[in-house]
C-alpha cells in the first residue's frame, strides 16, 4: 500500500492484503521498510522460472532444453543477490534437479494449455471505484503474469505441495484483485459472465508434476474485494503513526525463516533459544505416604458447607 497525494490515490497490491489480512504489523513493515525484503532462495526460484516462461511465451525460446537451461541461468542470477538460504538449497544438487523437474512439468503439462499470442508480465493501475475514509480514491496495482488471448488469466507458482482448489476459490484476493483491474482496464470482458483465473503450479520434488487450478471472479466477488479493502485501509488510517498496528503470530510464517522483520518484532523478544521447545521428557517421582496415626481425632462433616473437616474428639 502507497499513498499518492499528488493524484490523491491510494494504491494496493494483492501481496500487500494479503500481509495485511495475515499480520497487519507485517504489512506496516513492508510500507516503512522495503530494502529488508531479501526473499528466500524459494523466492528466488519462483522468479527465474517465471523469467524462463516469460521468455517462452515471448518467442525468445522455442526448445525444451533451452527452456531449461535459461531458467537455469535466471535461478542462478537471483540466488547470487544474497537471499535467505533454507533447507531447500541445503543440498544444492537435489535443489538444480527439482528446477530442472519444475521447469519440465511446465513444458509437458503446462504450456500445451496456453494460448500464445497473449501479452506477459502486464503491468497495471486501475481504480476500484470507492473512496476511503480520509477521501483519496482506492486502485489496485500489480503485475499478471500472463494475459491470455482468449481473456483467461494465468499466474505462475513453484509450490512445495498441490494446491486445494475449494481454498483458492474460495480465498484467493490475488485472483479477485487481477480480474477486477482486467475488467475496469478493458483486457477482459466486463459483463456477467465471471472471468477465468488460472494458477499454473510446478510442485517443488524430483519428479516433475505439475497442476492447473481455475477460480472464477464475477462481478460480486468484486464487490466483496471492494469492501474488505476499504475496511483494511480504513483500520488502518487511524492508527497510521502508531508504532504498532495488530500483531498477528498465528501462522507459519512468523518465523525468522519466512519473515523478513522478525529481529524487530517477535524476535527482539524471542531468542533463538526461546523458540526451541523445552526437553519433554517427564521424570516420574515417588511419593511416599505415611498413614498417620489419629487415635484422638474423629472426622466430622461440616453441616454449613459440606466440607469434611477435623475437630478434636
Amino acid at each position: 500500500m502507497r499513498i499518492d497525494t499528488e493524484n490523491n490515490r491510494i494504491l494496493v497490491r494483492q501481496s500487500w492484503l494479503g500481509d495485511a489480512l495475515l499480520c497487519a504489523q507485517r504489512a506496516k513493515y513492508g510500507m516503512n521498510y522495503p530494502d529488508l525484503r531479501s526473499g528466500s532462495d524459494a523466492t528466488a526460484i519462483g522468479t527465474g522460472v517465471h523469467a524462463g516462461i516469460e521468455d517462452y511465451l515471448n518467442g525468445k525460446v522455442t526448445d525444451h532444453e533451452s527452456f531449461c537451461r535459461n531458467i537455469r541461468e535466471y535461478v542462478e542470477l537471483e540466488l547470487a543477490k544474497g537471499v535467505k538460504l533454507t533447507q531447500i538449497s541445503r543440498d544444492t544438487d537435489k535443489m538444480w534437479d527439482c528446477v530442472t523437474s519444475m521447469a519440465t512439468a511446465w513444458w509437458n503439462d503446462i504450456r500445451p494449455l496456453v494460448p500464445l499470442g497473449g501479452t506477459t508480465e502486464h503491468k497495471f493501475k486501475a481504480p476500484l471505484g470507492v473512496k476511503a475514509s480520509n477521501g483519496m480514491d482506492i486502485w489496485l496495482e500489480g503485475t499478471i503474469d500472463y494475459v491470455s488471448p482468449d481473456g483467461t488469466l494465468w499466474d505462475w507458482k513453484t509450490a512445495s505441495r498441490t494446491y486445494s482448489l475449494r481454498e483458492k476459490h474460495m480465498q484467493s484476493h490475488q485472483a479477485t484483485c487481477y480480474v477486477a483491474a482486467c475488467r475496469t482496464l478493458g483486457l477482459v470482458p466486463d459483463g456477467e459472465e465471471p472471468t477465468l483465473f488460472r494458477f499454473g503450479i510446478m510442485v517443488r520434488q524430483l519428479q516433475p508434476k505439475a497442476q492447473v487450478v481455475t477460480v472464477s471472479r464475477d462481478a460480486n466477488q468484486v464487490k466483496f474485494l471492494t469492501r474488505q479493502i476499504k475496511s483494511v485501509i480504513d483500520t488502518a488510517l487511524p492508527v497510521w503513526d502508531n508504532t504498532d498496528w495488530v500483531i498477528n503470530d498465528q501462522h507459519f510464517l512468523c518465523s525468522s525463516t519466512w519473515c523478513d522483520y522478525w529481529t524487530m518484532c517477535k524476535g527482539a523478544h524471542w531468542s533463538e533459544s526461546n523458540c526451541d521447545s523445552p526437553d519433554q521428557s517427564v521424570t516420574t517421582v515417588t511419593v511416599d505416604i505415611t498413614e498417620l496415626d489419629t487415635p484422638n481425632r474423629d472426622t466430622v462433616s461440616n453441616a454449613n458447607n459440606g466440607t469434611t473437616s477435623t475437630q478434636e474428639a
